[in-house]
């Protein structure tokens, strides 16, 4: 019997568990949405939502009582080690979740399963998501520069098809 037993176990000991949960939550709050299994999200759902309470009521807190607002952050950063999710959470998340009562997250189904152990997908995801970060330097943001130069960009060739390229001889 499982009486008064709340957490599933996920088949991995007790390090491994809080390992996944603050992984999956360092991903959530750098990215805003990640694809995992229905069981992870539904399991560690709580979790997240707890921490962005916590930095809700922070960010609320931040100009009238500093050594609360500094105990909130020192709670959070036990849970989450990774200043960099720690301050996206604090700064972007939490303001935006500040009228929300709950339910920050919400956990979509994937049609499609997970390969290898056909286990049930699912996005998970913040209602309330923070706007994507400036596009990398890549194939997508060289295109977007070459638009904003006013610049066409290069088509890409057909393998055979039209003209060779003319070679420039040095002779």
């Amino acid at each position: 019997m499982r009486h008064r037993i709340a957490l599933k176990k996920l088949n991995a000991d007790s390090q491994h568990r809080v390992a996944m949960r603050r992984n999956l939550a360092r991903s959530l709050f750098l990215h805003g949405r990640v694809v995992t299994t229905s069981a992870k999200a539904k399991a560690f759902r709580p979790f997240v939502e707890r921490l962005v309470t916590r930095a809700r009521k922070a960010h609320a807190i931040k100009d009238s009582d500093r050594a609360g607002y500094v105990h909130s952050l020192r709670v959070l950063r036990r849970d989450i080690p990774d200043r960099d999710a720690l301050k996206v959470l604090v700064e972007k998340i939490a303001p935006l979740c500040a009228a929300r009562a709950g339910g920050y997250t919400r956990i979509l189904r994937d049609a499609k399963n997970q390969l290898g152990d056909n286990a049930p997908r699912a996005i998970w995801e913040f209602v309330d998501r923070p706007a994507p970060e400036a596009v990398s330097e890549g194939s997508e943001g060289a295109a977007a520069t070459e638009e904003a130069a006013g610049k066409k960009p290069a088509k890409a060739s057909k393998k055979g098809k039209g003209k060779p390229a003319a070679k420039d001889d040095e002779e």
